[in-house]
């Protein structure tokens, strides 16, 4: 059986320790980064793998110009809707008068070159501010 005389000693025995330890994992971490054989196989699918990242980059560069575009007609889309705020109120006034008057929402929506789904929802907004 050991017995340690002092600290110092004590110390020492760790260090020791310490060191061996470190040593083997140093060891391990060298046996796991050796260099890895190439076989045929996993350079067939690296390349074929470049080849997939190539082609997401491209379709990612469309993409980008397709948005860039979508963003200014965006743009565009939004200023008109603005500066027809008023034709908007008419258009509204008018879809509202016509039913009254009993005209159906198909019919509503062919005179006025709007969408059934516009009619009536415009129809409901009424009815929803009349019900206020």
């Amino acid at each position: 059986m050991l017995r340690f005389e002092s600290g110092m000693e004590i110390y020492l025995w760790g260090q020791v320790f310490l060191d061996l330890l470190m040593l083997i994992l140093i060891g391990l971490l060298f046996y796991r980064l050796r260099p890895v054989e190439t076989s045929p196989r996993l350079a067939e699918k690296l390349s074929l793998l470049e080849g997939l990242i190539e082609d997401l980059s491209r379709y990612l560069e469309e993409e980008k110009k397709i948005f860039r575009r979508l963003e200014r007609a965006l743009a565009a889309g939004a200023e008109a809707w603005e500066r027809s705020g008023e034709g908007r109120k008419d258009l509204r006034k008018e879809v509202v008068r016509l039913y009254r008057e009993g005209v159906s929402p198909a019919e509503i929506a062919r005179r006025l070159s709007l969408s059934e789904g516009e009619v009536e929802l415009l129809i409901s907004l009424e009815r929803f501010k009349e019900g206020l």
